[in-house]
């Protein structure tokens, strides 16, 4: 009876799961080359090389707000490319006569390193429609993880997909066990063969695909293996979903609970009863301290300091918010490292990825494999198959499950077959 509640559990939740697993699949296989993307369909302006300095990015904010008064940049990109502009992120101030935000018509400036001059704005993607070049790659984003519904609905229907499809790696794994193994472990050995042995003789095929073979035992040999053989990777897949979709309501909770993992972002610190708009700090200054105090930490903790990646206000705490990639951040590029730190100079919170709690070091390294951070373009193009594989799995469980009704309604027990014993439909 307790397998035949998991078998329907992921017969239906399968079925609920698919249409939504295919589009994730196949759109999580072209975001893995976002960067590439974006620069063959909407390159950033070119910016020429000079033989002298570029400008520290407190200053670039600075010539961006003169630009743009009625903007507020609360954010230092501290990342640079060669032959690339500055971008200096853009969030509307509040128009103090109808106490609503300024339509800005941007959520960036391109600002030349150089001379601090813009060359270029990057326009808003909130109007998707109609599909041009500027505005495909966040479009295939925006489905991969919220449908491109506007608002939160889209956020919380993939946020309970990811969670389902969480639970469902287990159920699956353990529906790959024959019944025959289950028996056959509730009796005793009298051959001498040990468990390990018992269970490699039973479930082994489960990691086969046969050939050759109908069409139908195919499908269910590609469903069960592949989703044997990628079984780390999906669930990984699956449980970062859920921090994307639902940290605050699902994710970040369970890891607390498990992990003690501290939170990475300064997401449970209080909130002000009313934000600060203005920062306490200057912004030189406010990049200089967080400099000073991530040299403490690293010098504390004993990590090092590789490369700065962002410096962020956030009005609603009245803290800044310094991200860096350290020796103990697996990713390739960007930083996982986070420290915050009030407008007094007092550090807040620290998030170090790795080597320090095995919360933090589990959450890292599902993230970076989520988002192909790691081991170069060998990984990324790993991730693309594993994106065609999860939306394979689906199709394949559609096609077992509609056989096996078929099946049903002319009265041919197909879940008795001996060589579909274990089967899920």
């Amino acid at each position: 009876m307790l397998r035949r509640f998991w078998l329907l559990f992921h017969r239906y939740a399968g079925l609920f799961m698919a249409v939504w697993l295919v589009l994730i699949g196949v759109t999580g296989s072209i975001i893995v080359f976002n960067p590439e993307l974006q620069a063959w369909l909407d390159p950033p302006p070119a910016v020429v090389e000079r033989a002298r300095p570029q400008l520290d990015p407190a200053t670039l904010r600075q010539r961006a707000q003169v630009l743009a008064p009625q903007a507020a940049f609360n954010s230092l990109v501290l990342q640079r490319k060669r032959g690339e502009p500055a971008t200096v992120l853009a969030e509307p101030r509040v128009d103090p006569l109808t106490a609503k935000p300024y339509e800005l018509g941007f959520s960036a400036l391109y600002l030349d390193p150089y001379s601090g001059d813009q060359v270029g704005r990057q326009v808003p993607q909130d109007n998707l429609w109609p599909i041009t070049s500027h505005n495909v790659v966040t479009l295939i984003n925006r489905l991969h993880y919220q449908l491109a519904i506007p608002g939160s609905f889209g956020t919380y229907l993939f946020g309970i997909v990811a969670l389902l499809w969480t639970v469902d790696c287990f159920v699956g794994a353990y529906l790959t066990f024959p019944l025959r193994v289950r028996r056959d472990l509730s009796a005793p050995r009298s051959d001498g063969r040990t468990l390990g042995q018992w269970l490699g003789k039973w479930w082994n095929p489960s990691w086969l695909v046969r050939w050759p073979a109908s069409a139908y035992r195919i499908n269910v040999d590609l469903h069960r293996a592949g989703g044997l053989w990628l079984w780390v990777m999906l669930l990984a897949l699956a449980w970062s979903s859920v921090g994307f979709n639902l940290p605050a309501q699902i994710y970040m909770p369970v890891m607390r609970t498990l992990f003690a993992m501290p939170d990475p972002y300064g997401d449970a610190l209080p909130a002000l009863d009313k934000p600060q708009a203005e920062p306490p700090l200057a912004w030189g200054v406010a990049l200089a301290t967080a400099r000073r105090l991530a040299g403490e930490q690293a010098a504390a903790k004993g990590f090092r300091v590789l490369e700065e990646s962002f410096l962020l206000y956030m009005p609603d705490k009245g803290m800044y918010l310094y991200i860096a990639r350290t020796d103990r951040d697996p990713w390739d590029q960007d930083g996982a490292t986070t420290l915050v730190f009030d407008g007094s100079g007092a550090v807040r919170s620290l998030f170090v990825p790795t080597g320090s709690n095995a919360g933090s070091t589990l959450h890292t390294w599902i993230f970076a494999l989520h988002m192909a951070k790691v081991w170069g373009m060998p990984f990324r193009i790993f991730v693309a198959l594993v994106g065609l594989v999860v939306a394979l799995l689906a199709v394949t469980g559609i096609y077992i499950w509609w056989k096996k009704r078929h099946a049903r309604r002319w009265g041919h027990s197909v879940a008795t077959r001996p060589d579909l014993d274990g089967v899920a439909d």
